[in-house]
């Protein structure tokens, strides 16, 4: 498989529109024993990236293993095509886990994208696994806000079309943004990533995948 970072943005932008149109955004797995989060951390001089993937039970949210790549970035920062820039690493990473895990969440979002291909779709097709988006912050679209309580949820939609849920995962704080990434349904999608948020806002395996790229970001060296 041809390296992400070595294909032009202009023709990743025309990759991603075709890819998206491969997307399975249906259902859920029959059974989810372990789930994955994944993030990457940075240091800018020199370009290092350090992606975690952190696997825990589900539903219980007990840690099992934590995965770890570390490698220079050479695709630059451009808006829409993070896919591009951290796909390489993450995929090196996923390469080293040796449980079966049943569904990843990654920091960022799937079919939440201006070409409905973002890093969790994008990844998930590759890997052909299941595949959720969780994001922060509002990158495109309309919603409504959810109710204040835990578990409220309104649609998110760009275009007239239904792209995720906006997702309260705690009482009274702010919400999250979930979208699907690959073989997952949008409501699914939300369900598994309300079971995996416990104490916090951010769901325990992203939670968790950040933790320790910026662990393995502060002890690592290339």
């Amino acid at each position: 498989m041809e390296r992400l970072e070595n294909i032009t943005p202009k023709r990743a932008r025309q990759q991603q529109k075709e890819l998206a149109q491969k997307l399975d955004i249906t259902g859920r797995p029959q059974s989810i024993r372990v789930v994955a989060g994944i993030d990457v951390a940075y240091h800018k001089k020199p370009p290092t990236g350090f992606a975690a993937v952190s696997l825990l039970s589900y539903p219980d949210m007990t840690p099992i293993k934590t995965y770890t790549e570390l490698d220079i970035i050479g695709y630059p920062y451009i808006p829409g095509l993070l896919g591009y820039r951290e796909g390489d690493l993450i995929l090196s990473a996923i390469e080293k886990v040796e449980e079966e895990v049943d569904v990843f969440l990654f920091d960022g979002n799937g079919i939440a994208h201006p070409r409905r291909l973002g890093i969790a779709s994008h990844i998930g097709l590759l890997i052909d696994k299941p595949t959720i988006g969780i994001g922060k912050s509002q990158l495109l679209g309309q919603y409504k806000d959810p109710g204040s309580g835990r578990g409220s949820v309104s649609d998110w939609t760009d275009q007239g079309e239904t792209i995720g849920t906006v997702l309260r995962t705690q009482d009274d704080t702010n919400p999250i943004f979930v979208s699907p990434g690959h073989k997952i349904g949008i409501k699914e999608a939300s369900d598994i990533t309300l079971k995996c948020t416990k104490e916090y806002r951010i769901p325990e395996p992203i939670r968790m995948a950040h933790q320790e790229a910026e662990k393995y970001k502060d002890e690592g060296d290339i």
